[in-house]
């Protein structure tokens, strides 16, 4: 009796054994009552096949044709990657994305940057993007890199209020749960509250016709702002900048910082008004307390210095970057004549590419669009197309590159040499096929198991990608970038006690 039970477990082993044997036989992509059954492949460490290469597309190069823009006075441009029907089949060898010259479009910053180094001249960088950069993911260590190397200090523009807002180190962030806000998002838009540039416009909460700024509890809508402690230039306030759209002429916001309280007077009628406040000294806090008596459109309050650089993060998760055209182009223009950005950097892509589509061409036209706007409205920036990551779906119980990638980066480039920008692609810098997989499964892991979206520690990396980049750039003007020498990333402090003396 005791023998037979001892048997149980190994019989029970073999059973289960044999029949995921079984299971494996199945053909995949079986479905059981309309759901599809996950394949099992119980010898798959042993019997390993090579990774599906995504050898039947065409990479784009890594950083734009050889040849220069036509915009800058060179040759014709090269010709167009190609579509999705003139991919080589599966049966031909990958082809190797070629090591070419970057396409000219970033003048206009480099020169800004080299006035930054000489005198300290302010340069502004827009950078435009999804869920990877949020909560200053990747942007607040390409900030923190730039600001050593060519001065300034703050995080620029900041939203009124911001689903990062519990999670963003850069700066912390709080506001009254009474302001009524409009979106990229939002299914109708009032054309008497444009968009800002962020893609938010809110409307502070009226107050009674009695009510004035001289005391902050008269129902009115809040946001105060923490300096961050991740990184040396965000510990202070040096100078902060509201932007606001026309009201009634009675309204005030009452501006406290570090315990301070100053009323000022919201008396702008144009379609954009900035209102700069500087603190007698840097400011670790900062409170607006805002008295409307009528609608008033708000944007956002930007932290900067007067000199270096100062990098707005415009992150809105989801988007894919198209529905920018939904900001009025009238009020883009209102900010570029007070922003005066000399990069602007649309980084988009996650929420676009997609194993279903063969080709981009919808998304190059729309993003074509988007593209001129901001032509049009910042003349004096470079634009920068930052191409697609790496990204895996689940082929045959493992993860691999999505195929729609190359053809995602193919039409981003077509884009960036189509509209006189410069591209970079981000896909081959980070490694190129199947870089996702490993950055995953990397100790300590460099992305997120949804296989998509990195980390802190990859969007590090990124950054520090993207920076050596530009200062190749930067070091080589007009032609090849040579292998620039690049300092070693500066450490960025713990959150903590505030270490810096009280100036």
């Amino acid at each position: 009796m005791n023998l037979l039970r001892s048997q149980n477990p190994f019989l029970l082993v073999l059973l289960t054994v044999g029949l995921l044997g079984l299971l494996s036989l199945l053909k995949p992509g079986l479905t059981v009552g309309g759901v599809e059954l996950r394949p099992v492949r119980l010898l798959a460490d042993v019997l390993r096949k090579d990774r599906p290469a995504v050898a039947s597309l065409v990479l784009p190069p890594p950083n734009g044709p050889a040849s220069p823009s036509p915009k800058a006075g060179g040759t014709k441009a090269a010709p167009a990657a190609p579509d999705s029907a003139e991919v080589p089949t599966v049966a031909e060898a990958k082809p190797a994305a070629p090591a070419v010259a970057n396409l000219g479009g970033l003048d206009s910053f480099l020169a800004a940057l080299r006035q930054t180094k000489a005198d300290g001249h302010k340069t502004r960088i827009a950078y435009f993007g999804d869920s990877m950069i949020e909560g200053d993911l990747l942007t607040g260590d390409l900030r923190n890199r730039l600001q050593t190397e060519f001065g300034g200090s703050g995080v620029g523009f900041v939203p009124i209020s911001s689903v990062t807002a519990a999670f963003r180190e850069t700066i912390h962030e709080t506001f009254s749960p009474n302001w009524q806000e409009y979106n990229l998002v939002s299914p109708k838009l009032p054309a008497t509250y444009p968009l800002g540039i962020s893609g938010h416009v809110f409307l502070p909460r009226v107050v009674p016709a009695a009510a004035d700024s001289t005391s902050a509890a008269v129902g009115g809508s809040w946001v105060q702002f923490q300096a961050g402690q991740r990184f040396p230039g965000t510990r202070r306030f040096a100078e902060a900048h509201l932007f606001y759209g026309p009201g009634t002429s009675r309204d005030q916001v009452l501006v406290t910082t570090d315990g301070h309280t100053v009323p000022h007077a919201l008396t702008g009628i144009d379609a954009l008004t900035e209102l700069v406040l500087k603190p007698g000294r840097p400011a670790r806090q900062l409170r607006l307390d805002f008295t409307t008596h009528g609608p008033r459109p708000v944007y956002g309050v930007s932290f900067e210095s007067p000199t270096g650089i100062t990098l707005d993060n415009f992150s809105f998760r989801g988007n894919s970057g198209m529905s920018l055209t939904r900001i009025p182009f009238r009020q883009l223009a209102a900010f570029g004549k007070v922003l005066d950005y000399r990069l602007i950097i649309l980084h988009y892509g996650v929420n676009v590419a997609d194993a279903r589509n063969k080709n981009y061409v919808f998304y190059e036209r729309a993003m074509t669009r988007v593209v001129d706007r901001m032509q049009r409205a910042f003349p004096q920036a470079s634009i920068l197309i930052i191409g697609m990551s790496d990204k895996s779906y689940r082929l045959d119980g493992e993860f691999v590159t999505d195929p729609s990638v190359p053809l995602l980066l193919a039409a981003q480039q077509r884009l960036a040499r189509r509209n006189h920008a410069a591209f970079w692609n981000l896909f081959q810098a980070m490694g190129g096929e199947n870089t996702m997989t490993s950055w995953v499964e990397a100790s300590p892991p460099l992305a997120n198991k949804d296989y998509t979206h990195v980390n802190s520690r990859g969007a590090q990396k990124i950054a520090n990608l993207l920076y050596a980049y530009l200062m190749g750039e930067y070091a080589h003007p007009g032609g090849t970038p040579a292998a620039a020498p690049v300092t070693p990333p500066p450490p960025a402090a713990p959150a903590g006690p505030d270490s810096i003396p009280t100036p």
